[in-house]
């Protein structure tokens, strides 16, 4: 009798693995291998522009180093801030370090998150904030989803708990879709290997929101919904400009920092220890024929950026 089992069993175990050849994966997890080179050191790299991570300035491979888990950058911020007392309008230029870090969880989903020091506190709007931080799917690939929650509104370090929790329903949460132009299209207006132009659409949902008034409104069902398109043109050697657009449903909700429109331009380099100069205007941007609450807003008032990366 347990010949027969034992021998049953051994045939249901034989047909299962060879089944399973066959049958689909239900989950794909698209996670980095183990790569070779973080377990065996063939090469000590000397010179930093040839560096790619910590793992190459400390040749340790300790504490993730090498793992491209955590990443970020170090920025300098300026922008002119226009202040109105209600009797006159002074110019403020904002001076700021930045101190961006993401760190990536599983799979392409990370934390971010962004702390500004001031230098210049009096250059200070409503639409300018001490941190902000998200948390969501960050897929860099064409043709993929990304989705999760977002935070970039007026967040203080002196904000108390209370204020913060409020803050926190003022975040939105976001689907978006990108993708690029066809690959033969791209290939014959190409410039180098860097040239691309990437189309996003998304939507945006925040369950409550403030007004110019500071008073808030909306909650789970009737929060502040919104969609848009922006696209990017890598023209380069990592050359760019960019553009979105905006849509809000009720009209009403759109505030007079939330924009029709943003741009930006610069250069960018992801790679590490490599120093990017960037600008870019999101917020008050509208387009002609509306009435404007910021009339003096423009293009000095956008932030410009010296930005340095680095991969942990």
């Amino acid at each position: 009798m347990h010949r027969k089992y034992h021998l049953r069993n051994c045939f249901f175990l034989m047909a299962v693995f060879l089944l399973s050849g066959y049958l689909p994966a239900q989950i794909v997890i698209n996670e980095e291998p183990r790569r070779l080179y973080y377990e065996f050191a063939v090469k000590r790299i000397t010179n930093f522009w040839e560096m790619k991570n910590m793992r190459d300035v400390f040749h340790l491979n300790k504490y993730l180093m090498g793992k491209n888990r955590i990443s970020g950058n170090f920025s300098y911020n300026t922008g002119r801030i226009l202040i109105n007392n209600g009797v006159e309008t002074k110019e403020e230029w904002r001076q700021a370090l930045g101190i961006y870090t993401r760190v990536r969880f599983f799979e392409e989903f990370s934390f971010n998150s962004t702390f500004f020091i001031d230098f210049n506190r009096r250059a200070s709007a409503r639409w300018i904030s001490d941190y902000s931080y998200s948390i969501g799917r960050y897929n860099w690939r064409p043709g993929k989803f990304n989705y999760g929650y977002e935070n970039y509104i007026n967040n203080k370090y002196s904000d108390n708990w209370d204020t913060f929790r409020q803050k926190f329903l003022e975040g939105y949460y976001f689907l978006s879709y990108s993708h690029n132009l066809p690959y033969k299209i791209t290939k014959a207006i190409a410039l180098d290997s860097t040239t691309n132009l990437k189309f996003i659409y998304f939507g945006r949902y925040a369950i409550k929101y403030r007004d110019e008034f500071e008073a808030r409104h909306g909650d789970l069902l009737h929060g502040k919904p919104s969609v848009g398109a922006a696209t990017r043109l890598t023209i380069f050697r990592g050359l760019y400009v960019e553009g979105a657009v905006y849509y809000f449903f009720d009209k009403t909700q759109q505030q007079p920092w939330d924009p029709d429109y943003s741009y930006g331009f610069g250069y960018f380099d992801w790679r590490s220890f490599r120093i990017s100069l960037t600008y870019g205007n999101w917020a008050i941007n509208r387009f002609g024929g509306k009435s404007k609450v910021y009339p003096a807003y423009g293009f000095m008032d956008g932030q410009f950026r010296v930005i340095a990366n680095w991969i942990w």
